[in-house]
């Protein structure tokens, strides 16, 4: 059976009139303020997604009316913490309110769309809304209707960036519809990883934010993203990449929070040679819905794809994963594998895994796929206790172990320490 998210009533926030007045205020570039008020239009011809969608097969969100939901609210209160790890760059904002962006890296330009100069506007103008189309649902719609606190991250050529560039982003006002948009572009040879941070308080919220990566010829592109919502925050989010030759994304996705947090991950392998990895974390407690499609897309030819979600949960939680590994025609020597692995910790907690696999040509390497759901094996537990281990620990212990096979996928130690902390203070 589906999970439904209920209706929230009211006047409507989100209409044209709205959305124009939204992007006179932030002082849009003409190509934003087209791409917005197209959007506007959309929005309200159409539809929320229904569940014959094949990506939202196990959410009903039919009813969900976002009307009485405020955009464009700004920052409140101080800066939101970026932590003390080094950083190539770094921005934070609050209510999607840049507050601060720091580059030290001449090679690297971190900026807000609305700071953003002539040249840099031109970026933006050539590739935000390409990869995810403002049509592509109501969800993005309004996203690009409302968009507020986009930020591009731009490398020029061969340029390797030495630290990870940190985004902060944390939402406090209660009652507000969060657009956050982040536009990753690296020249050719390029190598840069991304780590985003999303944070939400206990207000009701509403988050669509959108993730576009465009990796040049030959570029590395990591991106990780920490969802850390508050209880009642609702998150709907998209994310693709289209690579180039020889180009290679990996992307990490962790979640430790929030009423529902409703994620699409596409990497469209154009590209000879590019490859996609992508990995996710899902801590689930309480009530949580935690939902990703994936859509991993072999379209040239010598592509290679990698996936691995696990995801452990508690009280009445529900992780979904529905992912699609899809080789074309083109496709030919594709090397493909996706794995979703979920332990139940409790016996209402529930876990749903779809993986599917859709073959156009036989000239192929590999193409595979594999689930499981279950709890914490009783052989392993026994072992640990019969050696003076108690029950609680053992099981911890063999949980961390479940949950560190992706972290371990991770060069860097001191985010393999970070992350490894969040999930230590959810489990806790």
């Amino acid at each position: 059976m589906s999970s439904a998210v209920e209706q929230k009533p009211g006047a409507s926030r989100l209409d044209a009139g709205a959305s124009e007045a939204l992007g006179a205020r932030l002082g849009d570039f003409e190509a934003m303020a087209t791409l917005r008020a197209e959007a506007a239009k959309l929005a309200a011809s159409m539809e929320m997604p229904r569940q014959v969608e094949r990506p939202w097969k196990y959410l009903d969100v039919s009813t969900l009316s976002l009307d009485s939901y405020a955009p464009g609210i700004g920052a409140q209160g101080d800066e939101a913490t970026l932590g003390s790890s080094p950083a190539a760059a770094s921005l934070s904002q609050v209510n999607s309110e840049t507050l601060s962006a720091v580059t030290r890296d001449p090679g690297i330009a971190v900026v807000d769309f609305a700071d953003a100069d002539d040249r840099q506007k031109g970026v933006i103008a050539k590739h935000v809304g390409k990869l995810v189309a403002a049509n592509k649902s109501k969800f993005t719609a309004l996203h690009y209707a409302f968009l507020r606190g986009g930020v591009l991250v731009e490398l020029a050529h061969d340029v390797e960036a030495k630290e990870p560039v940190r985004i902060v982003r944390e939402y406090r006002a209660d009652g507000q519809l969060a657009t956050p948009h982040t536009l990753i572009v690296a020249g050719a040879n390029s190598r840069v990883h991304v780590i985003e941070d999303y944070r939400s308080g206990e207000g009701d919220i509403v988050a669509l934010p959108v993730v576009e990566i465009v990796p040049g010829p030959g570029a590395e592109v990591r991106y990780t993203v920490l969802h850390r919502w508050g209880s009642k925050t609702k998150v709907f989010a998209e994310q693709r990449t289209i690579t180039e030759r020889d180009s290679a994304v990996i992307s990490l996705s962790l979640a430790t929070g929030g009423q529902v947090v409703k994620s699409h991950i596409t990497s469209s392998l154009e590209g000879q040679g590019s490859s996609s990895e992508l990995f996710g974390l899902i801590v689930g407690d309480g009530r949580e819905h935690i939902d990703f499609y994936t859509l991993q897309d072999h379209i040239g030819p010598d592509t290679r794809s990698d996936l691995l979600f696990k995801s452990a949960l508690n009280g009445e939680s529900r992780s979904v994963y529905y992912g699609m590994t899809r080789i074309g025609l083109g496709a030919r020597n594709a090397d493909a594998n996706q794995e979703d692995r979920n332990l139940l910790l409790s016996k209402l907690a529930k876990a749903d895994s779809d993986p599917v696999l859709e073959i156009l040509t036989n000239n192929i390497i590999r193409a595979a796929h594999g689930a499981t759901a279950g709890p914490v094996d009783e052989d392993q537990l026994f072992y640990l206790e019969s050696r003076g281990i108690p029950h609680e620990k053992a099981e911890d212990m063999l949980v961390h172990a479940f949950l560190g096979q992706v972290l371990d996928r991770l060069p860097d130690e001191a985010l393999r320490d970070e992350l490894a902390a969040a999930l230590d203070a959810k489990l806790a």
